[in-house]
């Protein structure tokens, strides 16, 4: 069963970041953008990046913090080097008594640490021509990439799904985050779940509702791994030779491949299940306890109560999450 209304609360209340979460993100990040336009002498722009940009962050686990992205457009110098671009972003943020302590610096970005809360990458980016570069601190290199090209593209897909596919990245981010039985990074999973949309999809009735599309997305995502023992390449769909799975080797790909087949198997029990509560369990097995109510009238998966006479019926509860 679908079980549409459970999937829009869960979404609403489990997986999605809650407002105030997210209103304290769009406030530091519009104040950094302000300090920025203000204070650094090359700045030119700052565009929202990754799940930020994409709208498909969730709510991290526990006390863990979650990340935002931030792409800082800055006019290039033919006399800087990469790693100057970064230092001036990290000086120009320690100048400044509201951020001097919560500074750092990683190899492509400076971030921001928003104590137990959250932190924002600043990725500084440099235009030639046509072509976008980012900064490689570590190595001073500069290395190209998309700009906005990615975002661009997976919204696109969003689009020709009604909308759908951002909830199903997220439900299929916040399933991978809750059982921590697999890994693979977020834009590896977003890139998988793109390409499991065809602008023949355009007006299908396969992704109409979000269980309905849910499903659609994993099916085709799983019939790509089994059809690929071998871990395929997966690049970048605009950015020609950027390869998303040069993180990964065989042995992760083949544990990620056994275990999505594995929960795709219980989405479609899930999606087929005719019973009501028979259904909301096969949900939970995936999403937890949060997902959905059982009716009091049906007990152990849609059989009908047992009748008592004189010695009760022990009955042992079902593990509410798969492996």
């Amino acid at each position: 069963m679908k079980h549409i209304p459970y999937f829009q609360k869960f979404l609403s209340e489990e997986v999605d970041l809650n407002q105030t979460r997210l209103q304290r993100l769009v406030n530091s990040s519009s104040a950094v953008d302000t300090f920025l336009r203000a204070n650094l002498e090359a700045y030119e722009k700052t565009e929202r990046q990754g799940s930020y940009g994409l709208k498909t962050i969730i709510k991290p686990v526990g006390t863990r913090e979650f990340d935002a992205d931030m792409l800082l457009y800055m006019t290039y110098d033919k006399d800087k080097e990469p790693k100057d671009y970064i230092n001036d972003v990290y000086n120009c943020l320690r100048a400044n008594d509201n951020y001097k302590d919560k500074v750092h610096r990683r190899t492509r970005c400076v971030y921001i640490d928003y104590a137990d809360e959250f932190h924002l990458d600043l990725v500084p980016c440099i235009t030639q021509g046509e072509e976008y570069f980012i900064c490689n601190n570590k190595e001073n290199e500069f290395e190209i990439t998309d700009g906005t090209g990615y975002r661009d593209w997976f919204n696109e897909k969003t689009r020709i799904t009604n909308g759908n596919l951002k909830r199903d990245t997220r439900l299929l981010k916040f399933l991978r985050d809750h059982k921590g039985n697999f890994s693979v990074k977020s834009i590896l999973l977003t890139t998988l779940i793109g390409n499991s949309v065809y602008t023949s999809d355009e007006g299908s009735d396969d992704f109409k509702d979000i269980p309905t599309s849910l499903k659609t997305v994993s099916n085709r995502i799983n019939s790509f791994l089994q059809a690929n023992v071998l871990m395929p390449e997966i690049c970048n769909p605009v950015l020609e030779g950027e390869s998303f799975t040069r993180h990964w080797d065989q042995d992760k790909y083949s544990h990620f491949r056994e275990m999505f087949d594995l929960y795709n198997s219980k989405i479609n029990e899930a999606f087929d299940a005719t019973e009501h509560n028979a259904s909301v369990r096969k949900w939970r097995e995936l999403f937890g306890d949060n997902f959905g109510e059982l009716k009091k009238d049906t007990q152990n998966n849609g059989s009908p109560p047992a009748v008592v006479t004189s010695a009760p019926v022990v009955v042992t509860p079902t593990k509410p999450y798969a492996r």
